[in-house]
């Protein structure tokens, strides 16, 4: 049919049908990216759950470690506490799973994984407290306790990659529909604005009699740019976080998010100036750690975390004049008479209020896409949540809990590296192994509690006397090993004598009530005494056992074996 011979009630029929069609569909589309993104939050959720289980599994086998080496019963009572945590985290998995058949059955098998290696670790533990010494640690039970820590290790592998294709999945479902969502808007609106005009041109052209339909068919077109407007943005909107909540999952540390989320919230809230508070691990103070935009009205660059109403009510707090009313002490007045609006967003994950974000703008009233800011820091909320975990779970790894230096594993790896690094640039050095004289018998006489404080104590005297490149860890019960790069003999030496003497100034308890310490202290150099971490380590040690036998409380050099 030739268009001139189209009536104007069947264009604007026409163009109804085509609208409410595309209104259905854009409806249904809707609903789906909104079920998309509960899943996907879903999926996030059940990861971070995935990492605490990890983490959980981590802390009670320390903490049963902590009980067999140094007879804690804090770290028992720790142990079984944690235990109890991770079964209860644990049940809370499988019933996240559950809807997902071999998620389930992967979370089933990680359960009964997890049982056989705390078991193995509560059967030391009964062993010790029946006994008062540590089980014998036999080849097959080396075995079997590797065993089960590569199959906890696999287990946790598979859920952790199921989750993750599925939120592959779902995150390609969700972007599909919102490309979907623009296609349909693409060819029904624009049909639709066709419509609409050939029958306004079709009612201009009739008599005068004919002028109110003209001017319906203007308001409904106007309306309809609206929506156009509206599904537009919508459709950014939509995309931009898609992609923000991409970035966040791919930074590797806290200032990566800051970075990601200033550039995000500049772009996608154009004139509104923001303020990024993050509350500090004491709780007793939040920091500004990022700004964007021009400030309209002065900030607190560290307020305490109760200065913010939206984080004492944990919602959004928008206040229409900061000018006049109540508003959040950390923020001031503005200065002139300009009107200036604001809003703080509290950051939000896992139950804990980590910080937040301020908003201003200028003008009165409620800052624009209010909805979308609070979106984007929910999705900032769980990505600082779980960078923290992460930096938790590697400082728990390379980290002895008691004394905060470097642990055992760490030494072996660091000792390795600065090795080559030292031969590479032709330079020497040095390993100092140490031990704190009859720290046992001081155990026995004045409890483990004291003994721990000791050991604290030094391993904090140890610290501090130590470079940057210096690498101090605990090498297990009362032996520490420093590695000292690019450190000659005479240096050494010095350091080591340095050490001793701060062992004995150090005062463990009120003056007189407890006995000072002193600290024996083997020296070992690389070339000299080997180009081997085990080598080194074992010449520090013989060193270390003459500096015992020759009366304690002083240093050894090692001896240079000759062929």
């Amino acid at each position: 049919m030739p268009l001139n011979r189209i009536s104007p009630l069947r264009g604007f029929i026409a163009a109804s049908v085509i609208l409410v069609a595309l209104g259905v569909y854009i409806v249904a589309n809707a609903v789906s990216l909104a079920s998309d993104y509960r899943w996907v939050n879903h999926t996030h959720a059940t990861l971070n759950l995935i990492s605490q289980v990890e983490a959980l599994k981590h802390q009670a086998i320390a903490e049963s470690r902590g009980y067999i080496l140094a007879g804690s019963d804090e770290s028992r009572d720790n142990f079984w506490r944690v235990q109890g945590q991770l079964q209860r985290e644990m049940q809370s998995l499988i019933g996240m799973v559950i809807d997902n058949p071999e998620q389930y059955r992967r979370s089933v098998r990680l359960r009964e994984a997890l049982e056989r290696r705390l078991a193995i670790s509560s059967d030391a533990m009964a062993f010790y407290g029946s006994r008062g010494v540590a089980p014998t640690i036999s080849e097959a039970r080396t075995k079997l306790i590797r065993a089960g820590e590569a199959n906890v290790g696999q287990r946790l592998s598979e859920l952790r990659q199921g989750e993750q294709a599925l939120l592959a999945a779902r995150s390609r479902s969700a972007e599909r529909a919102a490309w979907l969502m623009l296609l349909a808007a693409g060819i029904g609106i624009p049909l639709s604005l066709f419509l609409v005009g050939h029958a306004h041109r079709l009612l201009a052209r009739e008599n005068r009699e004919r002028t109110h339909a003209e001017a319906a068919a203007s308001a409904s077109n106007a309306e309809l740019s609206r929506t156009v407007s509206q599904l537009a943005h919508l459709s950014d909107s939509m995309a931009a976080l898609s992609t923000y909540s991409g970035m966040l999952q791919g930074a590797s540390d806290a200032q990566e998010l800051y970075e990601i989320s200033t550039t995000t919230f500049r772009k996608l809230l154009p004139g509104t100036s923001g303020f990024l508070y993050v509350i500090r691990a004491s709780r007793d103070q939040a920091e500004l750690v990022a700004r964007w935009g021009e400030g309209l009205a002065p900030t607190d660059p560290n307020p305490a975390p109760h200065a913010c109403w939206s984080v004492r009510r944990n919602a959004a707090f928008s206040v229409e004049d900061l000018r006049h009313g109540l508003r959040c002490p950390h923020t001031g007045r503005p200065a002139g008479a300009e009107e200036v609006k604001g809003l703080c967003i509290p950051l939000s994950a896992q139950g804990e209020i980590v910080g937040w974000i301020s908003l201003q703008r200028l003008g009165l009233g409620r800052i624009p896409d209010e909805s979308l800011a609070i979106s984007l820091c929910e999705q900032f909320s769980l990505a600082l949540a779980n960078v923290r975990l992460k930096e938790s779970l590697q400082h728990q790894a390379i980290r002895d809990p008691l004394t905060g230096l470097f642990n055992r594993r760490y030494l072996e790896e660091s000792l390795s590296r600065e090795i080559a690094r030292c031969e590479r640039r032709r330079q020497p050095l040095a390993v100092l192994m140490l031990d704190v004289d009859h720290f046992k018998a001081f155990n026995d006489r004045h409890g483990h509690a004291t003994g721990d404080i000791a050991l604290a104590a030094f391993g904090a005297m140890l610290q501090a006397k130590c470079r940057a490149e210096d690498i101090a860890c605990r090498y297990g019960g009362e032996e520490f090993t420093l590695i000292l790069p690019e450190t000659d003999l005479a240096t050494a030496l010095e350091r080591a004598e340095e050490i001793r003497a701060g062992a004995a100034l150090l005062r463990i308890g009120p003056p007189g009530t407890l006995p000072r310490i002193t600290v024996s202290i083997g020296v070992a150099l690389m070339p000299e005494h080997g180009n081997v971490g085990l080598e080194l380590m074992r010449a520090g040690d013989m060193a270390l056992y003459r500096a015992k036998h020759e009366g304690r409380d002083r240093v050894a050099v090692a001896e240079v074996e000759t062929a």
